[in-house]
Order: structure tokens, then C-alpha cells, then sequence
């Protein structure tokens, strides 16, 4: 094997990894033939290209053989690439324009080879995006939110651990919703006084007591049921009335032969052997890593179930930690009744999303009907108190009931619907019709539904393409949602802008046909799975077009032939991977994925070694180099301690054509589809 080394602008060192990035079996093996002389790129200064740090990275022989095919082809009958050649490639083959090439007549191919890799818009596959030129004039409605479910978990939804660590990773990487679920705190009984008026000596510190049994990972769920529980009546003539069960609730309390001393409140998936953590830990780790890197406004998603006394500690701790930060009050010329805020209006604020007590009420007269609560769970959640409701200002919660619900016109409503509620209904053509109207104005979240207890995912284009904001991940897991997530919302800070047709007052979605070949030419460092020999890795690329396809009996999946070894190369083999005449295709809401896999000789579940997932109105055309990344990790793969990534060297051939401009229910066809 030889390799070119080449340079990058040297990346500042990465935090520790969290468990987002967790260690997993998978390994990078030793290359499979040894290593012959590196010749140097550099031959060509680099102060001419690149006017900033820089350290080498390798490429394997099978990429630079392509690329000496690149070269040959661009030059033509020339020896040597002139300068006017060098430009045309960059502008017709690649798409792009340049102007930071060296002055030069005529280019060797470590000259064009260093020109080339040293361009990020010429080089990689995935285009170049500036989160810093997002549009923020819009009201809030019209963004794509990338959001998170049960944030504080780090694995299944039964028994995984709950920490506050778990939000600084989900912020780092761009999340912008996130969802905390809140607790009463242990309670701790305090004997009344004795006749001679003296106390027992007791021990009162249950905060303290608390995290020292999360920092143990024990689980207080379990072992202490009724920290979680409120205190209500049991008769059943008890009134439903919010306020009458909160002043029962604390006559309940003060009525007992002690007074009992709270502890703060808890972050739990109640119901579950998940751990705790402490919702102040939980309220630190957010103001600690909210606005580092990333100025956009954080929508805190609350679940409550803690009583009236721990909702205004609740309040209180946010108000202590995120002071300054947290949105306390309306804007003076933002109504929340009338209007929303525009983006740009809440750099560096949280916003608490929570239901204000109107709803409240609303929900306990449909349990006096009968309809959707249940005694039980309303023991289990208690109404909203006023100190907490008033921090839903411009995100408020407002429960669902059916498709009747859409009718609701308060700018700050959220409705949250869970996702096979969501697709039974835009199985309805009516409904999807008023839920595409309701979602160019006003917010919608989806979210996991509560089977899915081994965090995997939904397909999360399928609410997108219907205008839902926030679609709740559980990032805890790798699948093919958070691999789509990923890709939208890749190296933005968490808020995109909606395409035309789904912003306010619009109402014809202009999609086109698209024409696409994709021919996979090598690839590099694909990792080995433990205990195996790099030489007998058989490798192949499964590429999958995910757009909203009216055919279903159409297969949009392609796959290559396998070759051998961590570095393959299909150069005997390089058959164009097409996908022609798709139709009705929004290119934002369009992705296309690649997965590495080792096929099972028995041809049932093919191995994964490394994936890839790119918007498709950000896959470049032409002679493309596309990062890969870990199955389980979702971080990019690198070996030789960094200088060298896992890659494919590929040829992307995009042609895009206007199509036909859909009415409000052209997602209506496709329900379900990739």
C-alpha cells in the first residue's frame, strides 16, 4: 500500500467522549498490505492553498489510483494539466468555483491532487453549509427543530441509566429540543414535637441523600415506589376540580402526625427501573453547554408528575440556574395571544414548554367523561401549578384530542401526538389536509410511541414532509431515524428554515425529478469487525434513495458487487448505481444513505460496518470523497491516531429537473414511504 499524505486545517482536541461515543466491539484493523514510501503532496507550498495550521492525512493506494484516473482524464492529450484544464475541472466536473488556486501553468499530479483534496467544496461529498447564514426573520413555527425524547436516558427505556451528562451530549451535537421528565423528590418525615417540646435528632439532607444513591447508579424507582406518587384523595366522590385536588393534595400533607421535608426534584422515566439524577443536575449540565457554540434558543420540554410544592422548587431551580437565560416574560411587542417571536428575537433564551392551566382544566373534564385519562393517571400527573404554567409563554402545551384539535389558532400552542396516532390520521385525506394547513402556522411535535422500549426510531421524514417542527429522537440509539436526523440537521445549529410550500400562506409545494447515479470506486479503512482477518472482509455498499415515492412497488435501493479486504477497490467493477426519473422529490426533505456492509453468507442480517447519510440537496456532483461513519457511535471513523479517515471515493451524476408544484396533500400518496 502507498499513500499520499495531505493536509487539513488542524481541529481543536475534543472533549472526552460521553455516551454518545461510548466504547463498542468494533475495531480498525491493521492495513492488509504492508506500507510502502509515502511521496509528499507538498511539493506544491501550502501557503499557496491553505493560509492556516495544517497536519497530514493519508489516503490508501486504491483511492490514489482513481485519483491518477481523475487527473489523466482532466488534462487530456496534455502531459501535464495546464491551468485552464484545472479550472474546468473544478467548475464543470466538480461544481464549483474557485479562486484560491496557485498561478500556475501547467500542474503535476501531486499539484492537482493537493489543489483538489485541499478544497472542501471540490473534495467532499456532502456540500458545504454556513450555520451561520441561517434566515432568523421568520416566527418560530416556521423552523425544523432538531429534537430528543427522554433526554436523560442513556440506553433502553426500562432500565438504562439516567444522567445528566446525557443533555451536554445531545446539545454538543446540535440538539435544540430537549425533554426532561420531573419528579417529587425524596420525602423526608420529621416527627411533631413531644409534649416537653423537644425534636428528634433526624436526618433531613434528602437532596443530599439523593445524588449520593444516583451517584451509585441505584435505582429509586424501584426500591422506593411512593417518592413519585402525589398525595390524593382515594374515595371516589373526589372532585376533579385542579384546584380543589391541589388544596387536598397539600391538607393531605400537613394533616399527618409529622411534617415531611421534600427533597428537590427528581429526573425519572416513572414507571420503569431507569435511575435517577436531580433535576438541578439536570438544569446545571444545560446552562453549562446551551449557548457554548450555538446562540439559537433551547425549547425545555417538561413532563410533570411532581406536586404543587415541587413545581415552584421546580421553578425556582430553573430560575437560579438559568438565570438571564431563561424566558420569564413576554416580549413588550410580541402578544403571545396574537403572534410569535421571531427567531433572531431569542438568541441565548430557553423556553419552557409546558401546559398552561387552561389546559389543565380541559384535560380533567375529558376524564370526567371518560374518554382519555384514567384516575390513575391523573394521580400520577397533577395539575400544573400558576408559577409553573406562567413560563410556558410563547410554548405551550395543549392536549390532543383528535383532528378537531387543528382548529386551535393560540400562536403559542404545541400539540404533541404520538407517532401512530400521527400516521393514522394522515392515512385520512381530510385530516392531512388540516394538518399540513395547521403545521405552516402553528407547532407540532412527534414522538417515539411507548413500545419502542429498545429506543429505536421512527422514520422521521415522514412527519417532516407534513410540516411537523419537532420530531423527538431517542439518541440513545443508532438506527435508520437518528441516521436521517443526523443528515438533516448536519453542521447547522439545530433550527432550518422550512423549504417553499410549507411556510406560512403557502400552500403548492414545487417538487422535482431528479436523475441520479452514484458508481462507488474504492474505498478506505472500512473498520473489521473483532477477531477477524482485514483480508477475508468482503465489502459492499447498499445505497438507498429516501424521497417521498408514490410507487411503492418501486425499489429504490442499490447495491454493489462485494470485494475484499478494509480497502476495496471496484475498479473492475465500477456499475453506475441509478435512480432515474424519481418524481415529486423535495430535494430538503430527500436523503440519500449509504451502508457498508459484510454480507452473511446466509444472506440474513448483513453486517454493518460504516454508513454515511447526506440531504440530498447537499450531495455534490462529480468526483466526490464521502466521510463514513460508526455504526454505534454516529462518530466519524478515523485510524493511524487520526491522520487517516474511513472513506468511499465515489462519482456522483445529479440531474435535477423542475417537477409539477403539489397541493396542500401531496404527502397524502406516499404514506409510510421511505
Amino acid at each position: 500500500m502507498s499513500c499520499i499524505p495531505f493536509r487539513r486545517t488542524a481541529k481543536k482536541k475534543k472533549e472526552k467522549p460521553s455516551f454518545m461515543r461510548r466504547m463498542t466491539t468494533m475495531k480498525i484493523a491493521s492495513p492488509s498490505q504492508p506500507t510502502s514510501a509515502l511521496f509528499m503532496a507538498s511539493l506544491l507550498s501550502s501557503a499557496q492553498v491553505f493560509n492556516a495550521i495544517h497536519k497530514p492525512m493519508y489516503i490508501h493506494d486504491a483511492f490514489k489510483k482513481h485519483a491518477v484516473k481523475v487527473w489523466k482524464e482532466a488534462r487530456g492529450s496534455d502531459k501535464l494539466l495546464t491551468h485552464e484544464k484545472l479550472l474546468r475541472f473544478f467548475e464543470i466536473t466538480q461544481g464549483v468555483t474557485t479562486t484560491a488556486l496557485p498561478v500556475k501553468d501547467v500542474y503535476t499530479f501531486e499539484e492537482f491532487f493537493w489543489a483538489w483534496s485541499s478544497n472542501k467544496a471540490a473534495w467532499n461529498a456532502v456540500r458545504p453549509l454556513d450555520p451561520t447564514e441561517i434566515d432568523l426573520t421568520y416566527p418560530i413555527s416556521n423552523y425544523f427543530i432538531s429534537s430528543s425524547h427522554n433526554t436523560y436516558l442513556e440506553g433502553n427505556q426500562l432500565s438504562s441509566k439516567s444522567s445528566a451528562e446525557a443533555y451536554k451530549a445531545v446539545l454538543r451535537n446540535g440538539c435544540r429540543c430537549i425533554e426532561i421528565d420531573v419528579w417529587n423528590g425524596a420525602p423526608s418525615r420529621t416527627p411533631s414535637k413531644s409534649p416537653n417540646g423537644e425534636h428528634r435528632r433526624h436526618i433531613s439532607n434528602v437532596s443530599a441523600m439523593s445524588r449520593t444513591s444516583v451517584r451509585h447508579g441505584s435505582s429509586l424507582s424501584v426500591d422506593q415506589p411512593g417518592l413519585y406518587t402525589m398525595r390524593t384523595p382515594r374515595d371516589s366522590g373526589t372532585s376533579l376540580d385542579p384546584k380543589e385536588l391541589s388544596d387536598r393534595m397539600d391538607r393531605s400533607t400537613s394533616s399527618s402526625s409529622g411534617s415531611v421535608k421534600r427533597g428537590e426534584p427528581i429526573v425519572h422515566h416513572h414507571g420503569t427501573m431507569t435511575t435517577t439524577v436531580p433535576f438541578r443536575e439536570v438544569c446545571k449540565a444545560v446552562r453549562e453547554e446551551a449557548f457554548v457554540t450555538n446562540h439559537l434558543p433551547i425549547i425545555v420540554s417538561l413532563e410533570v408528575g411532581a406536586d404543587r410544592e415541587q413545581q415552584e422548587m421546580m421553578v425556582e431551580i430553573m430560575k437560579e440556574e438559568w438565570a438571564g437565560l431563561l424566558l420569564e416574560e413576554p416580549f413588550e411587542n410580541c402578544d403571545r395571544l396574537t403572534q410569535q417571536p421571531r427567531l433572531e428575537q431569542l438568541l441565548d433564551k430557553i423556553l419552557i414548554k409546558v401546559k398552561r392551566l387552561d389546559d389543565c382544566n380541559g384535560e380533567i373534564q375529558e376524564a370526567q367523561r371518560g374518554r382519555s385519562l384514567h384516575v390513575s393517571s391523573l394521580r400520577s400527573k397533577p395539575p400544573i401549578c400558576e408559577m409553573l404554567a406562567a413560563l410556558a409563554i410563547y410554548t405551550r402545551s395543549e392536549h390532543f384530542n383528535d383532528v378537531n384539535s387543528l382548529a386551535s389558532t393560540t400562536p403559542s400552542h404545541i400539540f404533541s401526538v404520538n407517532e401512530d396516532k400521527f400516521i393514522d390520521m394522515i392515512s385520512q385525506d381530510e385530516a392531512l389536509s388540516k394538518i399540513m394547513d395547521h403545521n405552516r402556522q402553528y407547532f407540532m411535535r412527534i414522538y417515539p410511541k411507548g413500545l419502542r422500549f429498545d429506543s429505536s426510531n421512527p422514520d422521521p421524514t415522514i412527519p417532516w414532509r407534513r410540516g411537523v417542527q419537532m420530531v423527538a429522537m431517542n439518541w440513545q440509539n443508532t438506527d435508520e431515524g437518528t441516521m436521517l436526523n443526523d443528515a438533516m440537521f448536519a453542521d447547522t445549529n439545530g433550527w432550518i428554515l422550512k423549504p417553499t410550500g410549507f411556510l406560512k400562506n403557502q400552500d403548492e409545494i414545487p417538487t422535482k425529478t431528479v436523475d441520479l447515479r452514484i458508481t462507488v470506486l474504492a474505498g478506505q479503512s472500512i473498520p473489521v469487525p473483532e477477531g477477524r482477518q482485514a483480508k477475508k472482509l468482503r465489502t459492499r455498499v447498499k445505497v438507498e434513495l429516501h424521497v417521498e415515492n408514490p410507487d411503492k412497488a418501486r425499489d429504490l435501493t442499490r447495491i454493489t458487487q462485494p470485494q475484499s479486504t478494509e480497502n476495496p477497490d471496484w475498479e473492475r467493477n465500477p456499475h453506475p448505481l441509478e435512480f432515474l426519473g424519481v418524481s415529486g422529490v423535495v430535494e430538503e426533505l430527500s436523503f440519500v444513505r449509504f451502508k457498508v456492509e459484510e454480507p452473511s453468507s446466509s444472506g440474513f442480517g448483513n453486517e454493518l460496518l460504516a454508513w454515511a447519510c447526506i440531504r440530498l440537496d447537499r450531495l455534490q456532483r462529480g468526483y466526490r470523497c464521502l466521510d463514513l461513519y460508526h455504526p454505534l457511535t454516529r462518530r466519524p471513523l478515523r485510524r493511524h491516531g487520526g491522520h487517516s479517515a474511513s472513506q468511499l471515493f465515489i462519482r456522483v451524476e445529479k440531474n435535477v429537473r423542475q417537477g409539477f408544484p403539489t397541493n396542500r396533500t401531496h404527502a397524502e400518496t406516499a404514506v409510510g414511504s421511505k
